[in-house]
């Protein structure tokens, strides 16, 4: 279902959802400049232009197909990949850096893909989270607006998504950029 609506969307998703403001978080992301990056959940592509820019490239992986054609416009220097979250296409230890932008609250099996992640990451990777805080106002608009239009979204607040990453064994800390998001760094 959610990948239905967000391929129905894909063409205007950009203007709906607005720019994504890279300089208001860059200081809380430790990206490393020789390092490909992994934008999970990256759609369109419109966050992974400032993380190649910032990296040594940037993989985008995202279930819908006509989202990732908006990212193709986009750049053709990008790695599109079609594909689930909880069944990442990557060797075990082969990835070093994966940032998540407003994305794990739309992924069904959060556990797994979060599980995945460990999987793929090398020693001292870093799993990058961005995401809207279910305890914020702002946030609870959202969630109405996201159950209306049936996406099936799970919010998580930045404690419970801590607590399940400490779970898949990795060491966290977050920050709060915006009163209603935080940015959560799980380390392998």
């Amino acid at each position: 279902m959610r990948n239905k609506i967000f391929s129905n969307i894909a063409h205007r998703y950009d203007d709906f959802v607005g720019t994504f403001d890279y300089d208001k978080i860059a200081t809380y992301l430790p990206l490393m400049k020789d390092e490909l990056i992994l934008d999970l959940g990256g759609g369109t592509g419109r966050v992974s232009k400032d993380l190649a820019n910032n990296t040594n490239g940037c993989i985008i992986l995202d279930l819908s197909y006509k989202m990732l054609l908006q990212a193709k416009m986009k750049s053709r220097s990008m790695f599109l990949i079609q594909g689930l979250s909880q069944h990442l296409p990557f060797r075990k230890k082969s990835l070093k850096q994966i940032f998540l932008n407003d994305s794990l609250h739309h992924i069904a099996e959060q556990e797994r893909t979060l599980q995945d992640c460990f999987n793929v990451l090398d020693s001292k990777g870093k799993l990058i989270i961005r995401e809207y805080d279910k305890k914020k106002f702002r946030t609870r608009i959202l969630i109405l607006f996201e159950k209306i239009v049936r996406f099936g979204s799970k919010f998580l607040s930045a404690d419970q998504l801590s607590e399940m990453c400490i779970e898949q064994g990795f060491e966290v800390e977050y920050h709060r950029p915006t009163k209603s998001t935080f940015i959560l760094i799980a380390e392998k």
